[in-house]
Formats: structure tokens, sequence, C-alpha cells
């Protein structure tokens, strides 16, 4: 960053190394070498259309190329010669800085002298300064206010607004600087090109200062992009703007020189000074910068100790070694006309820059995502989409990026290849990356279309024996399905990707088809058992027998279900323990959790209980239980009583029913059967005792005998 921003800021008037004078006025040095060009080469094919000069000689006569090292040796012997002329270049930079008041002095054409232009652009440079000073104080009540919503709601457009209110003061000043050079100073030969050096300098330099000062925000923490601290943030802003004005200097100062000695002379001092300077930056930047780079790896991430980390925490040696062979290929830019190595260098670097950009505003982007998710519904999970869009786009940015370096240092840089060798390369690759892009693509739609919406089941007792506290509710077929899609969506992704890759590389697919098509058979023929389960599990799904989070019997096992592959189903028992059973084993299911679950249980009550007095209790108790918060969405229908299941000797037997969801109805039926004790009790309802009592007959009391009267006394 340092170095793009820095030792190879592009001035917009930078003067050409090997221009021999200055250009008209008005026109840059560069517009004026593609003119001459262009005008040399119309004049020739003029010339020799008419007959007046030879045609060039066709590529087929012309000698056979030199061997690379004989060229690498001319090369190395031109670079070395020309070192004493930059050296001797320094004695004209002294002299060209000496003739600056007498190029600016405009009086003999009608226009300004020196001190009249300097106190003319010093002028307006101060009215470009107060505008936008102006401009900052005119929108600051807004400003103010949208910083005030943002910390009490949030939201990323406010944050966007920020910035476009910020930039408003830039434009101002853009605007003031443009009227200028556009009226005051245009065709005014050299010093057009001065004003031009100071006002678009001031531009560019207050441009990265606003970019710099969106990402940090040393004053407003909650907008801060980039992941530091504000300590951090102070230190890298005033470090990075020192940068650029350093930068914009360096540049500025070879765009008022005028012969090539003292240009070339100009750019070698640039090297050297600038080089130690942003040096001394780097190492002062290491630890900021670090807590930067760490901060867009994942927390979970960022606890284990990988590449990704290390090379967050050491960026600063990776960029030293990028540095100290820029400055080289600046050096080795001042003293030869070769300027391929800098512009790929250049390239390389605002590339990463961007990309440094780039990922910490997407990394901003979910960090405010989950924070509105989680302050809406009190879960931390970002989304499901957002993040896949990121992830898109972040794929789309890398991909480009990678694509414009490698054919940058192929072609332009290293000349690995020629345009026509890499045009016929590229064909090939672009087709193989582009589809391997669009399989990433597909897998994330599919990763997208068929990840799970809800919870999964947890872990402890599930299914009809559950109790108080939420259950997980079952999936849906197509969250059921959804892993069988996502491997067999995902084989035939790759497998479409890879064969349309090895087409456009110019591999015949043929044989590869065929060998796959008898190893598949091979596997049919070898692997029937395994055929048979995957088979089977097929059926299962397309019958829905059960989804993830049911409670099923299978005969051999019971518990609910947890997940299942290709071959085998996995479900986790009341107690805790996991079956993983093949679907060719499975045979009949018994599904508890499907729709609906009506039961039925009896009562034993006295004979003489009062059929009117148990209806009413009983519906009493089942709507009770209806509008209980903790069983309302358990039922369907009320408890109620059905009516004599049975009249036994000694108890008439009661039916009761009642309609639930599948989620815990034995824990229900407890419930309910609880409170029908306590109902039946406070209404005088009793139960039937389990003994048996003998009836009784009345029988009559016997009556005792009259007792014998006495002896009659005897006659005389």
């Amino acid at each position: 960053m340092i170095v793009a921003i820095g030792l190879f800021l592009p001035s917009p008037l930078a003067v050409s190394a090997d221009a021999a004078a200055p250009p008209p006025a008005g026109m840059t040095q560069q517009q004026y070498d593609d003119l001459v060009k262009a005008v040399g080469q119309s004049v020739v094919q003029t010339l020799t259309e008419k007959g007046l000069v030879a045609a060039p000689a066709s590529p087929t006569s012309a000698t056979p190329a030199r061997n690379e090292e004989q060229l690498l040796a001319e090369r190395i012997r031109t670079t070395v010669d020309a070192i004493p002329t930059v050296l001797g270049g320094y004695s004209e930079v002294g002299g060209e800085l000496a003739l600056l008041p007498e190029r600016l002095d405009r009086t003999s054409a009608g226009g300004r002298g020196p001190w009249g232009f300097l106190g003319l652009l010093a002028l307006m440079t101060a009215l470009a300064v107060l505008a936008d000073r102006g401009m900052a104080r005119l929108t600051r009540a807004k400003r103010n206010a949208v910083v005030q919503r943002f910390s009490a709601e949030g939201g990323l457009w406010r944050v966007a607004g920020i910035a476009i209110l910020d930039a408003c003061a830039l434009l101002a000043l853009w605007a003031v600087a443009q009227f200028s050079l556009g009226s005051l100073f245009a065709r005014a030969g050299f010093q057009t090109q001065v004003a031009a050096i100071v006002l678009e300098g001031l531009v560019t330099w207050r441009a990265f200062w606003l970019l710099f000062r969106i990402y940090l925000r040393p004053e407003l923490p909650a907008m801060r992009l980039a992941p530091v601290s504000d300590g951090n943030a102070r230190h890298i802003l005033r470090l990075l703007v020192f940068c650029v004005l350093v930068g914009v200097l360096g540049r500025s100062w070879i765009g008022l020189l005028a012969s090539p000695a003292a240009i070339s002379a100009a750019i070698l001092t640039n090297s050297f000074v600038e080089i130690a300077i942003f040096i001394v930056v780097l190492f002062s930047l290491r630890g900021a910068m670090a807590s930067w780079l760490l901060g867009l790896i994942d927390p979970e991430s960022r606890q284990r100790v990988g590449i990704r980390v290390a090379l967050a925490q050491h960026w600063h040696w990776i960029v030293l070694p990028i540095l100290i062979l820029l400055g080289l290929g600046r050096i080795y830019d001042a003293v030869s006309d070769q300027f391929a190595f800098p512009f790929g260098a250049i390239l390389t670097l605002n590339i990463l820059i961007g990309l440094l950009f780039a990922e910490t505003l997407w990394s901003f982007i979910l960090r405010q995502h989950r924070a509105a998710v989680l302050a809406a519904s009190g879960k931390a999970t970002p989304g499901r989409l957002l993040p896949f869009l990121v992830r898109a786009v972040r794929a789309t940015m890398w991909v480009v990026a990678a694509a414009v370096l490698v054919r940058t240092w192929a072609v332009d840089v290293l000349n690995l290849v020629d345009e026509q060798a890499w045009s016929q390369f590229s064909r090939a690759w672009t087709t193989t990356v582009v589809t391997a892009l669009l399989a990433y693509f597909a897998w994330e739609a599919v990763h997208f279309a068929t990840e799970r919406r809800r919870d999964r089941p947890r872990a402890g007792v599930t299914g009809p024996e559950s109790e108080t506290g939420p259950t997980s509710v079952g999936a849906t077929r197509l969250e059921t399905l959804a892993p069988i899609l996502r491997l067999m969506l995902g084989i035939i992704i790759i497998i479409t990707a890879a064969l349309t890759i090895l087409e456009s590389l110019g591999v015949s697919i043929t044989p590869v088809i065929a060998g796959a098509s008898i190893f598949g058979l091979a596997i049919s023929f070898g692997s029937q058992t395994l055929v048979h389960d995957i088979v089977s599990g097929l059926f299962y799904l397309a019958d829905d027998a059960f989804r993830v989070g049911e409670y099923i019997d299978v005969g051999k096992a019971k518990g609910t279900v947890e997940g299942f592959t290709l071959r085998s189903i996995r479900m986790r028992h009341q107690n805790g323990q996991i079956h993983t059973i093949p679907f060719g084993q499975l045979g009949q299911i018994t599904n508890f959790s499907r729709d609906w679950s009506t039961l039925k249980f009896n009562l034993r009550l006295v004979r003489e209980t009062d059929l009117d007095k148990l209806r009413k209790v009983t519906k009493k108790i089942g709507l009770a239980m209806m509008e209980d918060p903790q069983f309302k969405n358990d039922f369907l229908e009320p408890l109620k009583f059905q009516g004599i299941a049975e009249v036994a000797d000694t108890a008439t037997v009661m039916r009761f029913k009642m309609t639930v969801r599948p989620v815990r109805p034995t824990y229900v039926q407890r419930e309910a059967m609880k409170r029908l004790i306590s109902g039946f009790k406070e209404a005088g309802i009793e139960f039937a005792g389990a003994g048996y009592v003998l009836p009784t007959v009345a029988t009559p009391t016997p009556t005792p005998a009259p007792a014998p009267a006495a002896a009659m006394p005897a006659t005389r």
C-alpha cells in the first residue's frame, strides 16, 4: 500500500524521460509523443502507397532473432553505459530550477509575469481549500444527524451517505481546480503545466486522504470499515497521508524539469529518498496493519495458527522485498528506457491494495448484517443470502485479479509469451477459469438451497418420551432430502466441470467417459450389498417414510432420526445411544411423529359414578389444558370423555380421548391423567378399589322360649 500510494503515485503531468523538449501548451508529453508517432506512420504509409519509398521488409525476410543471452548482455551494457549520463544530469537539475522564473515569464507574449502567476496560483489554491472547508461546514449538520441515526438504528446506507457527504467537499475542491485550469491558466505554456502540477497534486492528495478516512474513521468507531482500534486508526491514517504527500511532492518536482538527463537524475533521487522513507513507515505500521489483517479473518479461524494468521502477522516481511525490488526497478527506469517492470509492479500493488480494501468492505458489511440480525432475532448467525452473495462476488474478484496479474507479468513484463500465443493460450484457460468459477457458483447455490433452516435435534430425551421444554420440530421433506440432493448435485457439478475443463484444454473426454462407465459397472457387480442399500434408501426417501427429527421404530431399534447418508440412517435413542443401520436392513418402519397422534386411555371408577358430572369435569380439564401456554401448541382436539368401555364386577371402566401433535404425546398424556386424578378428587368421584366385597343377606333374630311354670302344690 505504501509503495503504490507514494513511490508510484500516478501524476497527470509526469514528463517522459525520453522527451527532448516540453510539449505545446495544453498538451501533455504523452499526448505529444502519440501525435508525433501517428503523424510519422501516416506519412510513411502515404509515401509507400505512392511508390516514393520502398516498402518495409516482411517479417519472414527479417534476420533470425538473436540469442536471449546476447540480448540480455547488450541490455546490461547499455544500462551501465547510461549511468554516467544519468549522474551527469545532476548538474542540469540546478540549471533547470534556476531557469524556472524565466520559463514562467509570459510578459513577452502578453501574459503574466512569474510573480503575478505565482500570486494568482496561490490565491486559487487558497480558494480551493476554502471551498473544501466551506462545503464540509455546510454538510456538517446533516452529517451529524446521519451519524446519530446510525448510532441508534444502524444501516449500511447511512455509512454510504456519510461517505457521499464527505466527498462533497472533495468535489468542491476539484471544481475550483478545474475552473482555474480551464479559464485562468489555459493556453499559458509552462504556467499551465505548473498550475496543473500544483492543483491536481492537491486534488490527488485530498482524494487519497478521503479514501483512507472513510476506511479508518478515527472519530467514528461505529462507522469504521477497517477492524482496528482508535489508536491504530489514527496512526495508520497519519502515516498513509504522509506517504501520499511524499509521493505527490516527488512527482511534482520531476514535472518542473525538461531535459531527459535532469529528469533521470530526479527519478534516481526519488528512488533512494522515497524507498528509505517508506521502509521506515513500513516497520512503523507493522503492528497496526497486522491487527487490520487479523480482523479480516474469521474469529474461529483466528484461534488456530494457520497460513492466513501467519501472513497477517508477518506481512511486512512480504512487502519489504517487493518494496526493494520496486525501488531497483525505478532506478533501472532512471538509467534506461525500459518501463515494463515498473508498470507491472505498480499494477500488482494497485490490485493488492484494491483487494485489501474490498475484503475490508465485505468484512464490514457482514459484521453490520450480523449485528442487525442479532438485534432483531437474538441470533448471532448472519443469515444465508448475504454471505452467499459476498462469497460469489469475492470469488469473482479474486479470479479476475489473478487473470490480470498473470497476463501482465507473462506478456508485458517477463515476455514469456507474445500476444498471439497468449491469445491462443488465454482462450483455453479463460474457458477453464470461467467453468471453474461457474461450478463454484453452482455449488454455492446448491448449498444455499439445501442448507437446513431450522435447528437440528437436541441432545437428550427426544421423541414421545420427551417432556418439558421445547423440542425440535421434524424437518420438511425437502430438508430431509437436502443432504442427498446436495451430494448428488455436487457430484454432477464436479463431473460436468471436469469434463468441460478437460475438453477446453484439448484432452479427449471419450476415453474418460468410457473408462468411468466400465468402472461403474464393475462397482455395481462387486458391491451388490452397497447398491442394495443405496437403492433401498432412495425408495424410502421417495416414499417419505421418515424425515430428520422424527421418532421412528424400525424393529431392531427406535429413536429420533438425526441424519443419513446414501447407505445408512443414523438414529438417536431417547437414552442417548446412536444407531446406524443400513437402509437394506430397515424393513418395516413405524413413524410416531407424522401429522397427529390420538391418545386413548382407560380409568376404573366406582359403579355408582355420575356420568354427567364425569363428563363436565373432564371437559373442564381439557379446556384448561388447551389454554395452558405450556400445552396449547400440543393439542389438536381437547381431552374428552368418550364413554363406558367396560362394566366390570366391581368398577366401571371409562375411556378418555385426545388428539395431540406427535412431538411429546406421552408427556401430555401423563399430565392429563394427573389433572384428572386431582379433578376427580375435588368433584367427589371415586376410583374403584382392587378388592372384592361379598354381598350380605339379612336373617330374622330367633325369639327365646318362655320359662316353665312352678309346680302345683299337692292336693289333699
